[in-house]
C-alpha cells in the first residue's frame, strides 16, 4: 500500500533543513522539541515538557541545549548583562537603603568571593535582590557556588542565576536541590570516564549531556554502561554507546539479565573468552552505530 503527501488544510511552518539533517542522530523528544520551537512553542521548560509530555523539564532543556550546540537556537548564557538592568543597578543608592539584607548580601559576598567588592559591583549584587527578585539566601549560596567554580565576580554571579532560574529555582530549597542535581551529575561523569578510560575534562558538553540522561531518563547504571561498551569493540565513545542504550531502552532492556536474555552475551563467555559471540541476522545490538551516529559531531 502506497502513500502520498495529502494537501495541506492548515497553516503552515517552514523547517530549517538543519534539523533534516539531524534526524538520524536525535531522539524522538529532541525533533519534537525542534518542531515545538518552530511552531512557536518558546523555550520556557516547564511549558514545553508539560506541552509535549516529555518526562521531565530536564528533558526540554537538554533539547534546548541540543539544538542551540546545532545552531538552530542561540543561548544568551554568556551574553553581557542587559544596558537597562545596569542602569538600574546604577540607581540604587547603598547609602540611603534601610534593609539589613543589604548589608548582609554586601558582607557575606565579598567573604565568599575572598576580595573587597567595588562600588559598582555591590549596587550590580543589591540589584539582584532588590530589581530582581532574588531572596538573600539564593544569592549567596550562588556566590559560593560560581566561588567555588573559580569565577568571582558578580557578572558570573548574575549569569549563573540565570541558569538557576531556566532551571526552576526560586528558594534557598531550590537551590540546595539543584547544587545536589549537579554534584550527582558530576559524580555520575567522573564514574562514567573512568570506564570509558579518559578524565572527566574530556567530556564534551554534549557527552555529559549523554550521560545524565541514560541515568536520569532511562535509569541506565554503570552495569548497562560497561554492558554497552563489551558491544562497542573499538568505538568506545559516548555517543556510539548512547546509541546502544538508546536501542535498548525502546525495546524496555533496562537490566544487564534482560540484555543478555536476547542472545547477546552470557556471562560465562563475557569473562571466559575474548570470541565474539555469533549475532542473529535480526540482532540489533550489534548494529555499526557509526553509521547512525557521527563520533566527530557534537549536537
Amino acid at each position: 500500500m502506497g502513500y502520498r503527501l495529502a494537501e495541506q488544510n492548515g497553516e503552515s511552518v517552514a523547517v530549517p533543513r538543519l534539523v533534516f539533517a539531524h534526524l538520524a542522530r536525535a531522539d524522538g523528544d529532541t525533533i519534537r522539541a525542534a518542531l515545538y520551537l518552530l511552531g512557536g512553542g518558546g523555550t520556557d521548560p516547564r511549558t514545553m515538557a508539560r506541552d509535549l509530555g516529555m518526562p521531565s523539564i530536564e528533558a526540554a532543556k537538554r533539547a534546548m541545549q541540543y539544538w542551540a550546540g546545532a545552531g538552530l537556537l542561540v543561548s544568551d548564557r554568556d551574553a553581557p548583562l542587559p544596558k537597562t538592568e545596569m542602569q538600574k543597578a546604577s540607581a540604587i543608592d547603598l547609602t540611603t537603603l534601610n534593609d539589613p539584607y543589604v548589608s548582609v548580601l554586601c558582607e557575606e559576598a565579598q567573604t565568599a568571593f575572598g576580595k573587597a567588592l567595588s562600588r559598582t559591583e555591590m549596587q550590580r549584587l543589591v540589584s539582584l535582590y532588590l530589581n530582581d527578585g532574588w531572596q538573600p539566601d539564593v544569592v549567596l549560596l550562588c556566590c559560593a557556588e560560581v566561588a567555588r567554580q573559580g569565577r568571582r565576580t558578580v557578572g558570573a554571579l548574575s549569569r549563573e542565576l540565570l541558569k538557576w532560574r531556566d532551571a526552576g529555582v526560586e528558594t534557598g530549597e531550590d537551590a540546595e536541590r539543584y547544587l545536589k542535581q549537579q554534584a550527582q551529575r558530576e559524580s555520575w561523569c567522573i564514574e562514567s570516564a573512568a570506564l570509558f578510560g579518559i578524565a572527566p575534562a574530556q567530556l564534551s558538553r554534549w557527552e555529559r549531556g549523554a550521560i545524565a540522561r541514560w541515568h536520569e531518563d532511562w535509569r541506565f547504571g554503570a552495569d548497562m554502561i560497561e554492558e554497552a561498551l563489551l558491544r562497542a569493540d573499538n568505538h568506545r565513545t559516548v555517543r556510539y554507546v548512547d546509541g546502544i542504550l538508546r536501542s535498548w531502552y525502546a525495546q524496555g532492556l533496562t537490566t544487564v539479565s534482560a540484555v543478555r536474555g536476547q542472545g547477546q552475551l552470557a556471562g560465562s563467555n563475557i569473562l571466559t573468552t575474548g570470541a565474539k559471540p555469533a549475532a542473529p541476522k535480526t540482532d540489533l545490538f550489534q548494529t555499526n552505530w557509526n553509521d547512525v551516529f557521527d563520533d566527530d559531531t557534537e549536537g
